[in-house]
């Protein structure tokens, strides 16, 4: 069975989606307006199947514009008042 996401998700989560379909197998459709129009399906082909460990080595400091202009004293006020 396929999980529907919208375009605005996938623009979102583009790298989060890709592991669900690389890692765990899923078929991921893309909806824009309420209408399917694109499916992520995983390649059959087990050479492009990772294998072993995932290595986060080449991924250091990727995201760091995320937080440039974030104000990090508010930003954990907010996340421990949603724990709360």
């Amino acid at each position: 069975m396929s999980e529907s996401v919208s375009a605005v998700e996938v623009r979102q989560k583009l790298g989060e989606i890709l592991n669900r379909v690389a890692l765990l197998r899923e078929d991921i459709i893309i909806e824009r307006a309420g209408k399917k129009i694109a499916r992520l399906s995983p390649i059959e082909d087990n050479a492009v199947r990772p294998r072993g460990r995932l290595d986060f080595r080449k991924a250091a400091g990727l995201g760091r514009e995320v937080w440039e202009d974030l104000d990090v004293d508010i930003y954990l006020q907010q996340e421990r008042g949603e724990w709360a």
